[in-house]
């Protein structure tokens, strides 16, 4: 039997090395891995000079469908997604109503199905409103749990119900409900108190620019409420993961705990591996995320914890608003929203670093597919490049150069995506493939809107 695609004349990349090896793809999955002995096939593709990636998964990816499609839907979000090179997103629970329940995430599911162009699955909220709803949010097929330590902000409480902790007793409970799943407890480490007392002071100070939201929301913040969850999961017996953290001496103490036996993954965000505090100081609210972009003596710190594996995901954490919603940043900071488009970015940035001689391809493997895949039940129908398995590929052209304009995105949020806009890159996504379907080439979209599936927990 013919293959339906063949990718011929490339490099594989593992999280272990690379080989050379051409790709035969038929009926959505990988059917066999050859070195010049490939079949034939109806359509073939000469990846000459190019590197076969398993299709890279983004771990922190917000929609904001329903409620708020003027910032994202899902058809746009996904559009960008393969753009960016990303064959999987996982897709976080800010969304008015927030994924607190089953039903809520049954109806995500029907608003997006239609409208999807790769692959995508959920996160769950897990807050004190909602605890008896944790269980059946696991059934219906979440592949983990996002909770954050700090209040909703104002004026979104309807997009947070059901996502927040803010005292040490109620999420020590959100910790075991989560637990008796075996799903992975996603924290967002800021203390409410810590950022409310900041904020309170610097109000009454006048203080209203992009460095008093920065000073808001010190490092020391990050660190204490990232300790207390990493104590509080153990007690719990809940497995722990730390969303964005956005520094290198957050990522020394939870290298620590990792070496006193406790079990917590790391996640961090390309805004702090590539932008310092100075930046930030630049592009005023376009750069208000939170937790807040760093000084550099920070971000170099981060690469080195990355470069010694104490990183485990790079996550767009992909935030869209619109120009609307951050420009009334520039007169009072505390009226923007925290959050910048990255879907389109990560992927170019990352192989930038590459050519940059900051990491390998082999590293962009294991940060953004391999371990994804394992930790969040997905391994192994996704995250490798194995006989057998969903033909999810992602081939890059790390000669490409070109400059970021955030005029031709795909993403909603374009016209804020503004971090790297103008920045002279070398490295990019060339082809997009999900489950043996091609979704984007050279650059442009060529997928099905509604193609693209919800993943479940393998396991």
């Amino acid at each position: 039997m013919k293959a339906d695609i063949l990718l011929r004349g490339g490099t594989a990349v593992t999280s272990d090395g690379q080989f050379r090896a051409d790709f035969a793809i038929r009926d959505g999955r990988i059917a066999a891995v050859t070195d010049g002995l490939a079949p034939q096939a109806h359509e073939t593709m000469d990846v000459s000079g190019k590197y076969v990636l398993p299709g890279l998964i983004d771990t922190h990816v917000h929609i904001r469908s329903p409620g708020h499609d003027e910032r994202e839907d899902f058809a746009s979000g996904t559009r960008a997604a393969a753009a960016g090179g990303i064959t999987v997103v996982l897709e976080h629970p800010i969304s008015m109503p927030a994924v607190n329940s089953a039903e809520i995430l049954t109806r995500r599911w029907e608003k997006c199905r239609n409208d999807a162009y790769v692959d995508y699955a959920f996160f769950g909220a897990a807050g004190e409103e909602n605890l008896d709803n944790i269980a059946a949010l696991a059934e219906a097929g979440v592949v983990a749990f996002k909770t954050f330590l700090h209040a909703a902000p104002p004026g979104r409480e309807d997009e947070f119900e059901g996502l927040t902790a803010t005292g040490d007793g109620a999420l020590y409970e959100v910790l075991r409900a989560v637990a008796n799943t075996g799903r992975i407890s996603v924290i967002h480490a800021e203390s409410d108190s810590m950022v409310q007392y900041y904020i309170d002071q610097f109000c009454g100070d006048g203080r209203n620019d992009i460095v008093a939201h920065m000073d808001s929301r010190p490092t020391l913040n990050e660190v204490v409420s990232a300790a207390g969850a990493v104590k509080m999961s153990e007690a719990a017996g809940a497995r722990l993961m730390i969303a964005h953290i956005s520094g290198g001496t957050v990522a020394q103490h939870l290298e620590e705990a990792r070496e006193l036996g406790h079990d917590v993954l790391v996640e961090t965000c390309p805004h702090y591996l590539f932008l310092n505090r100075d930046d930030a100081r630049e592009l005023g609210p376009y750069a208000k995320i939170n937790p807040p972009i760093r000084p550099e003596e920070e971000r170099q710190l981060l690469w080195e914890a990355v470069r010694r594996g104490s990183v485990d995901f790079v996550g767009s954490d992909h935030g869209p608003f619109t120009r609307q919603e951050k420009e009334v940043g520039w007169e009072d900071i505390w009226s923007a929203p925290a959050g910048a488009a990255g879907l389109e970015t990560i992927v170019p940035l990352m192989l930038d670093a590459v050519n940059r001689d900051m990491l390998t391809l082999s590293d962009v493997v294991r940060l953004m597919s391999e371990s994804a895949a394992r930790e969040f039940g997905l391994w192994p129908q996704k995250g490798t490049l194995e006989v057998g398995t969903d033909a999810d590929i992602t081939v890059v052209d790390m000669d490409q150069e070109y400059t970021v304009d955030s005029k031709r995105m795909e993403t909603r949020a374009r016209d804020c995506a503004l971090l790297y806009d103008g920045w002279r890159l070398c490295g990019r996504p060339a082809t997009t493939i999900v489950r043996g379907e091609v979704v984007m080439a050279d650059g442009e979209i060529s997928g099905r809107r509604g193609y693209g599936g919800m993943i479940k927990p393998c396991k």
